[in-house]
């Protein structure tokens, strides 16, 4: 196995889904090459919540950040009735821990005919790793999303920014309009990209981050 750190000053070059955007997108990746084993995988994902930290701290003081894990929920259920009920962050905990992810806010969506929930919730450097693990394994519904400034109303802002943004027709998180949306106002957005024998933590942010 094999870990290092890239910075891409415009990743617009690097990545095929962001060539049409107009505005340079810097990008920090944390890689993984040479998993050749889920054992392997399973360590990168703690590897690169490390070394992201430690890449965090050298540029700025850590108190200085706040993170946010977004998500998309669909209807597991046969009933919209029990799925309303449940709603998101009751229906996640009965898959995740849970613990540490607080102020979560949730609301209905609709993509055609079938309900989802999506929400926010904030969280602090203990839960980083178990953040990065859930948007490591299901890339679709988890983004982290990190600012520097820690106003009240950021959870708020970006929930409405979502919602403006809606979910693919498929349900998913439109990870290609929350990168270039969310730099563009300042945030820095975290995917999660995968290979046969390569992961990858991307971390997208404009020169203007602040």
């Amino acid at each position: 196995m094999k870990t290092y750190l890239e910075e891409h000053s415009d990743a617009t070059r690097i990545f095929p889904w962001l060539a049409d955007v107009s505005s340079s997108i810097r990008c920090l990746c944390v890689v993984g090459e040479m998993l050749l084993f889920p054992e392997e995988i399973v360590q990168f994902k703690q590897i690169s919540s490390e070394m992201f930290r430690n890449e965090l701290t050298q540029k700025h003081e850590l108190s200085t950040y706040r993170f946010y894990l977004i998500v998309c929920v669909g209807n597991g259920f046969q009933s919209k009735r029990i799925f309303d009920y449940y709603k998101m962050w009751r229906l996640l905990e009965r898959e995740e821990m849970l613990d540490g992810f607080t102020s979560r806010i949730e609301v209905p969506v609709q993509v055609g005919e079938e309900p989802y929930y999506v929400g926010i919730a904030e969280f602090g450097l203990e839960q980083l790793s178990k953040a990065i693990e859930m948007i490591s394994g299901s890339p679709s519904r988890y983004t982290i999303v990190y600012a520097k400034h820690a106003r009240p109303s950021r959870r708020q802002e970006l929930l409405a920014q979502m919602l403006d943004i809606g979910l693919t027709e498929s349900g998913s998180l439109p990870v290609v309009e929350m990168v270039t949306t969310l730099t563009a106002q300042g945030y820095a957005v975290c995917t999660w990209g995968s290979s046969s024998e390569e992961q990858e933590l991307q971390c997208f942010h404009t020169a203007f981050f602040l």
